[in-house]
């Protein structure tokens, strides 16, 4: 029985051709009058710059994988422009989420191998909750095979609250950062930039688009980019490239082809400090921040990530419509690094070494029908399709000890390794999935409805012994939600909805774990009375079962418990006296655990602030100048299970200011300059700790120097 539930391959060919069979014989009553005109594949008018400094946006396109009014959404979403990104100079995605509310992205301090992003206060899965172009990046949460594509490539993040696998399956409940990539357009553009900036950071990148043809359109954008870390003996480099082509032989029809190939040769840092001497003295000192507990002739890192796909997508009528997206992502891992265990004395810490490789492949495919019908007075946006997602990844964990070190008077060149052991294993993920949404319009009404069936499976494979591990079984998945768009663009709302998230991770026992399942209640309100306006409040009450956490130095996860989360979100875009634009956040969160832990029973999880609240001011003094000013607050989060070692809170600030300067000089017509600071003010503050022994030290002062010529 269960063998032919899974003969997935020939069901994926059926799913590739859906489309075409739904082309040569699908008709569907429909009325041209009802549909609103939305671009098949490829650029709007947000993607051109906006020289005001307002970043706010009107819609979001991952939410109910249909471009929908922000004010019509019963539910809390953040968007974040290529303008904003661009703007202050986030170098991975999760800092580009830093002025939003409901997420957190230092959960390990300085590191930029993953990115890390807790999504109201959920830190399991925060490497694995990202969508690109509407499809999952097939990142496995539970190893270190987590995809990263670079903000250069990215025109655009919504950022979604909330448990949302009725649409997209397997998902964390506190929701997903769905990222949409620059894409090809007939306008011709050209850009080359180079970053030049703090830790030897150097960065040259290039964006080239244009048509080919009345059909035909391309995209290539590049990046290369090296620096050193804050971490002694550390340092981080990333080549990578995006080509795509995008045919459009008629208004309704287009396929885009896209790729994406990116090597990390160089990680940076990725290891912490033990609480007491972090976040308090030991013995009476701290530990620097840029202390390397490694050893520089041990310490390696080398990823490759490759992606090719497709989107397709052919208009019946003006009414309906049918897309397909296809990935295949593949990436080869390999590390080896020393890191600090604990403290052994005073003044040493106790080391280990571990050693790894991986090498992952993945496949998603989502095939939908979306179109527009009335019943009556009611409007109907329908949208009903199948997914497809399947994983494997192959590699071994290995582990060892290393003599200690002085943290205080670190010496190395002590490369001599003991008790080596290497685990062998097997990972798998399918997962199918049928789903339907409906969104409803009645006059000043918006309801919306979804269900989804999944069918999951996933295992664990330990190749030295044979012994093989899995879970094997299905869930549904609901959301529904109601919203009032008052004349004033006052919207109330409320909404509940579910999430469930199989893994292949195991525990102590080698038993792979159950899956987690989220529920959520929220209620808000949104006030929309133009577009340079957007004002939102969010009350959630989120709870998660079945939650679990890697155990530091091990390959095994060990069971949290239920996590509850109570909360509010508060966001605001305005635009005031003509020259200023503001953007602020205000998180809050109540977070506590159940039937985990006897010492953690109805205390905080680790990781995850009370409250988190942010400002950025853009002034605009005349056209083509920009001075922007932003302030970041992190709440008290907690190191141990009981809530007895606090992390204090911190308070940052950051600078962007740019220039045209062909306002300037006619020659120079096409070139701009910008200067951005992160920490303005070199705040030496811990981010976050795993647990007592590891505390993850927040980013010193960077600044960059960008050149751009656009022509």
């Amino acid at each position: 029985m269960k063998q032919q539930q899974w003969m997935v391959r020939p069901l994926v060919q059926a799913l590739c051709t859906a489309g075409m069979a739904m082309m040569a014989g699908g008709v569907w009553a429909s009325d041209a009058a009802l549909l609103q005109e939305v671009e098949v594949v490829g650029a709007n008018s947000e993607n051109q710059n906006r020289a005001d400094g307002n970043w706010t946006s009107s819609d979001s396109r991952a939410a109910t994988k249909t471009t929908t009014p922000l004010n019509e959404l019963a539910q809390s979403v953040s968007v974040v422009r290529q303008e904003q990104i661009e703007a202050q100079k986030p170098r991975t995605i999760a800092q580009a989420l830093d002025y939003v509310p409901g997420a957190y992205s230092g959960l390990f301090g300085n590191a930029m191998r993953y990115d890390y992003v807790a999504l109201r206060g959920f830190v399991d899965t925060s490497m694995a909750n990202t969508v690109l172009d509407g499809m999952r990046l097939m990142s496995d949460a539970g190893s270190f095979s987590a995809f990263q594509v670079d903000p250069y490539f990215i025109e655009r993040i919504d950022l979604v609250r909330g448990p949302i696998s009725v649409l997209y399956g397997n998902a964390a409940p506190g929701g997903m950062v769905a990222l949409m990539t620059k894409q090809p357009q007939m306008a011709r553009h050209s850009e080359i930039s180079v970053d030049v900036g703090t830790n030897n950071t150097r960065a040259l990148g290039f964006d080239l688009a244009g048509g080919l043809s009345e059909t035909l359109s391309y995209r290539l954008t590049g990046l290369g980019r090296e620096a050193d870390a804050m971490q002694d003996y550390s340092s981080e480099k990333r080549l990578a490239i995006m080509p795509q082509l995008l045919w459009k032989p008629s208004e309704s029809t287009a396929l885009l082809l896209q790729a994406y190939v990116q090597n990390d040769p160089e990680g940076g840092y990725h290891s912490g400090t033990p609480y007491e001497g972090a976040v308090t003295t030991h013995a009476g000192r701290k530990v620097s921040r840029e202390f390397f507990d490694g050893e520089p002739n041990l310490d390696e890192f080398d990823r490759e990530q490759r992606m090719l796909g497709y989107q397709f997508a052919h208009r019946f009528n003006p009414a309906w419509e049918v897309r397909q997206n296809l990935r295949h992502t593949s990436s080869d891992y390999a590390s080896k690094q020393v890191y600090q265990s604990g403290w052994a004395n005073e003044t040493e810490l106790s080391r280990g070494y571990s050693f790894s490789e991986e090498e992952l492949s993945g496949l998603a495919v989502d095939t939908r029908v979306q179109g527009t019908v009335a019943t009556g007075a009611l409007i109907h946006d329908i949208v009903f399709g199948i997914d497809y997602q399947d994983r494997e990844n192959t590699g071994f964990w290995g582990w060892g000890s290393v003599a200690g070190i002085d943290a205080f008077a670190p010496q190395y060149g002590n490369t001599e390794l003991s008790d080596i052991g290497q685990s062998n294993w097997v990972r798998e993920f399918r997962q199918i999935g049928y789903y339907v949404q409906d969104q409803i319009s009645l006059g000043a009404w918006r309801f919306t409805g979804g269900i989804r069936y999944d069918r999951a499976k996933t295992s664990s494979l330990d190749t030295d012994t044979q012994v093989k591990t899995e879970w094997d079984g299905g869930e549904t998945s609901r959301r529904f939600g109601a919203l009032y768009v008052f004349d004033s663009g006052l919207a109330p709302y409320v909404s509940y909805s579910e999430s469930f998230d199989p893994s292949s991770n195991v525990d102590a026992a080698g038993q792979v774990l159950q899956p987690s399942r989220g529920t959520q209640w929220e209620a808000g309100v949104k006030y929309q009375p133009n577009a340079s306006t957007l004002l939102t409040a969010a009350y959630y009450d989120l709870q998660q079962k079945d939650v679990a956490r890697m155990v530091p130095g091990e390959g095994y996860f060990e069971s949290v418990g239920t996590v509850k989360s109570r909360g509010i979100e508060l966001e605001g875009h305005l635009a005031f006296a003509q020259k200023f634009n503001l953007q602020a956040a205000y998180t809050y969160s109540d977070m506590k655990i159940q039937n985990g832990a006897a010492e953690a029973e109805g205390k905080r999880p680790r990781q995850s602030p009370e409250q988190m609240a942010s400002a950025w001011l853009n002034y605009t003094p005349v056209t083509g100048a920009r001075i922007g000013a932003g302030v970041r607050y992190i709440g008290k989060s907690y190191a141990d299970l009981a809530n007895t070692m606090a992390v204090p809170s911190a308070t940052l600030f950051d600078l962007s200011a740019s220039v045209d300067l062909g306002i300037w000089m006619s020659q120079m017509k096409g070139a701009s300059l910008q200067v951005s600071a992160n920490n303005l003010f070199d705040k030496d503050y811990v981010a976050a700790c795993y647990d007592e022994n590891y505390c993850y030290f927040g980013n010193e002062r960077s600044v960059m120097t960008s050149l751009k010529y656009a022509w």
